[in-house]
């Protein structure tokens, strides 16, 4: 009797770590981040704490993680660090890294370009010395470009590929800020094509308001996931939670389900580049409404 084989399975797609991003207030905290990230199965977050006037105290956290099943992914720190009780600041960021990464599962840490630190030391080597020393090699540091201070123009695509060189010379990574006021001249296409393969990161705004409606006023994070996934990116992308148009410029915003709602719109666009090469459909918010 003739061996009849069965279909050849189909291999998964590449698909990326979708994490939370979320932010540290001024004295470290980090609320109930983590209780969140873990309600709306986020299980990793990307913490931003380059407004902090503190790193997150390591007792507290710790506390935390013993409970909990959330990492954190990523960490964005500041260049530098100035003003009052600096020194102690300073060892306080040390301890708090050093925990996350034998820990919480640290793997990356995003520092700006010391071109952009104005006032006091860059603390680019010693964040190095470190992680080496905390991970042994296991903590991979990033520089970190926000799209909202990108130049125009042939300019814009000359610095991109500076970075990208430089990020080669001394071997780092590169994370990618979208939230904020990003230019509509952001060349998203070609930015992302000379960003990679050293590109790891990249922090987009949720696609979905608070109040459950598809932001179409963000077209530029589309763009930015339609390229990574037709390129076939494996590295994180972060969702920064929308504020409600009620809350104060500073209140703290926690993963909701409308971030559910932007992971599975990612993982629909990585869905339709493997399935066929065709453009994606444009989601009204309509179609969106009837659909999630």
């Amino acid at each position: 009797m003739a061996f009849v084989s069965s279909d050849t399975p189909q291999i998964p797609a590449r698909r990326p770590t979708i994490v939370a991003g979320v932010g540290a207030s001024w004295s470290g905290s980090l609320g109930r981040a983590l209780q969140h990230a873990e309600t709306h199965q986020f299980f990793a977050i990307d913490l931003d704490q380059r407004r902090s006037l503190f790193a997150p105290p390591v007792t507290s956290i710790a506390a935390q993680a013993q409970t909990g099943v959330v990492r954190l992914r990523s960490t964005w720190v500041p260049g530098s660090i100035t003003g009052p009780l600096a020194a102690q600041r300073t060892a306080g960021l040390w301890r708090f890294l050093e925990y996350a990464a034998r820990h919480m599962g640290l793997r990356t840490v995003v520092m700006p370009r010391s071109s952009e630190v104005s006032r006091g030391e860059f603390l680019g080597a010693e964040l190095r010395r470190h992680m080496n020393a905390a991970a042994h090699g296991g903590v991979r540091l990033a520089i970190g470009v926000r799209g909202s201070v990108v130049y125009r123009g042939h300019d814009q695509l000359a610095q991109l590929q500076t970075l990208r060189h430089t990020a080669e010379e001394w071997d780092l990574d590169i994370a990618l800020d979208l939230a904020g006021n990003v230019p509509h001249y952001l060349e998203a296409e070609a930015a992302i094509l000379r960003l990679l393969p050293r590109l790891t990161l990249v922090r987009i705004p949720s696609w979905v308001s608070a109040a459950g409606e598809l932001n179409t006023g963000d077209p530029i994070s589309r763009r930015v996931v339609s390229i990574l996934a037709d390129q076939g990116y494996t590295g994180t992308i972060s969702i920064i939670p929308a504020k409600s148009p009620l809350q104060l410029p500073r209140t703290r915003t926690y993963p909701t389900a409308s971030d559910e709602w932007t992971r599975q719109l990612i993982l629909d666009q990585y869905g339709r580049q493997f399935a066929d090469d065709r453009p994606a459909p444009y989601s009204s918010p309509e179609l969106f409404r009837e659909q999630y």
